[in-house]
């Protein structure tokens, strides 16, 4: 039996990054709110919380920096391949829309600008938003048809996150 190795190409490998780096900030961002719950749970972050937490952080960022440039080698591979569509498909603009927003909202959380509750909504929503748009076919949706629902988004994650903080908190008790 003879093994045959293909060189994997480079659109390939720019989607497996892709994904890798989606994986990371969603599954961190998941992560993160377990991570909180544990936290008000008690009412105090320890030192082994505040690590994993900071690591948990550490691993949401190497995800977002495989999206950046990633993200931006698919847009230059397709645009070397004639698809312009890249430029203009309202499901691409909405991630980007997205990744942005997960950026500006991390900045604003550390700087304790925005509050936890819609931060950790908007992280959430953001990171997991971009996930499905991802893998899912759209068609014939419209920009502002994508921002609506991901702004309503945000809000119905925020109510569900507060529900699950107030069960915890009431569990404390």
């Amino acid at each position: 039996m003879q093994l045959h190795c293909r060189h994997m190409d480079i659109y390939t490998a720019l989607i497996i990054a892709h994904v890798i780096g989606t994986a990371l900030g969603a599954g961190g961002a998941t992560l993160a709110e377990v991570q909180i719950n544990k936290a008000l749970k008690d009412g105090k972050v320890d030192a082994s919380e505040r690590a994993l937490m900071h690591a948990n952080y550490t691993t949401i960022r190497v995800g977002m920096v495989l999206i950046l440039f990633s993200g931006l080698a698919l847009v230059w591979w397709h645009l070397g391949q004639g698809n312009n569509w890249v430029l203009t498909s309202p499901k691409i603009w909405t991630k980007d829309i997205m990744f942005l927003v997960i950026i500006a909202n991390a900045f604003f959380l550390t700087k304790r600008w925005v509050p936890l509750w819609l931060g950790s909504a908007i992280s959430f929503t953001s990171w997991w938003g971009a996930a499905v748009l991802g893998i899912w076919r759209t068609h014939g949706i419209s920009f502002p048809e994508f921002l609506i629902a991901y702004v309503a988004a945000i809000f119905i994650m925020a109510g569900i996150l507060e529900a699950i903080r107030r069960y915890v908190t009431a569990r404390r008790r």
